[in-house]
């Protein structure tokens, strides 16, 4: 079942729609057509209760003046790019410039801040919901003109499957990924400390000072970054490792060990599960990364039911492609050439 609200109205008269798809098994999400954001996710925890696992705002202004891209669809290029530059087939590309002299996230106006174009596909079994976006050549700095799809599907089996399609006029780079922080003992419940985490991935991607990857591409065994078998969180967060320092906490990517380029399947990659156990999320994409992260900037943010939100009070699972892949050639290319079709999915599974 999928029920159309309206959230908030622009300065400009658009109207920000939310939908809230649920399942006959107590699962909702609400949806915002501005930025593709999960706003609320809840799941029954009792027969009485129902336990929100995103954090994320109550109004339209919170949303509009959002610098942590709570819950939203993040494009064209998620995570870093070194200096916002990079050289594609011989052309140098400047964008825009939004965190410490690097491109995150796509920039200031990325995907996150945008209205999509937004439909109901589904109503009945399995609802779903289509976001398109046009995002013009030499938009924030990237070249091609690109056609982007998104359908948000909740399963009978409380899987929500995120799917993404792109095209473009000119060869490009691209590589989407939503944004959620899941805290799964509830939104206001505070740290995530003590959730247990697994992670399929023999490698990962150290970074610098300022968060971008080296290049180098290293095991973790021996490093706080061995998610293999299920892990505390607090573990890794307890040690003076440099990796952990230059991230303020988490804030890496892992080299998914099931990736393989030609798949259109998600893969079983990754779970959480809280400390009791009552609840699981598990995580499953056809992307070649995960960019692990706990909400390492939160600082008394204020959030949806008059919740503060602090640092270690989320954690985010993002699927993508390494971050600085395009200055990076040992990684795996982020090049989306003309005429090609882009696709990717993701499904993020409750358990309960």
């Amino acid at each position: 079942m999928i029920k159309q609200t309206l959230f908030g109205t622009m300065e400009n008269g658009k109207a920000i729609t939310q939908y809230t798809l649920s399942n006959s098994r107590g699962v909702s999400l609400d949806i915002l057509n501005l930025g593709g954001v999960i706003r609320r996710w809840l799941v029954p925890t009792s027969k009485e209760t129902t336990t929100d696992i995103v954090l994320g705002y109550d109004t339209l202004e919170d949303y509009l003046h959002d610098d942590s891209s709570f819950g939203a669809l993040v494009g064209r290029y998620a995570n870093r790019i070194a200096k916002g530059q990079f050289t594609l087939e011989g052309v140098d590309y400047q964008t825009d410039i939004n965190l410490g002299g690097h491109c995150l996230h796509g920039g200031s106006q990325g995907f996150s801040k945008q209205i999509w174009a937004s439909s109901v596909l589904s109503d009945s079994e399995n609802p779903s919901i289509l976001l398109e976006l046009r995002s013009e050549d030499g938009d924030q700095g990237f070249p091609g003109d690109i056609q982007v799809k998104v359908i948000y599907t909740l399963t009978e089996h409380n899987r929500l499957k995120i799917e993404y399609f792109a095209s473009s006029s000119q060869s490009t780079i691209f590589n989407p990924t939503n944004h959620s922080y899941f805290n799964l003992n509830g939104h206001n419940k505070g740290t995530i400390k003590e959730h247990k985490i697994q992670i399929l991935a023999s490698q990962y991607t150290p970074i610098d000072n300022e968060g971008v990857p080296t290049g180098e591409i290293a095991v973790v065994d021996n490093t706080p970054f061995d998610f293999r078998p299920l892990t505390n969180i607090a573990q890794p967060l307890s040690t003076t490792n440099e990796q952990i320092q230059f991230g303020n906490g988490l804030d890496h990517n892992l080299c998914l060990d099931y990736y393989s380029p030609e798949s259109k399947v998600a893969t079983y990659a990754a779970q959480a599960q809280t400390e009791n156990g009552c609840v699981t999320l598990k995580v499953y994409t056809n992307m070649p990364g995960m960019q692990i992260f706990t909400a390492n900037h939160l600082n008394n943010k204020k959030g949806k039911d008059g919740a503060l939100y602090q640092a270690r009070h989320g954690v985010c699972f993002e699927t993508q492609f390494y971050a600085d892949s395009p200055n990076k050639p040992a990684f795996p290319s982020t090049t989306l050439k003309a005429g090609e079709e882009f696709y990717s999915v993701t499904e993020y599974e409750v358990l309960f």
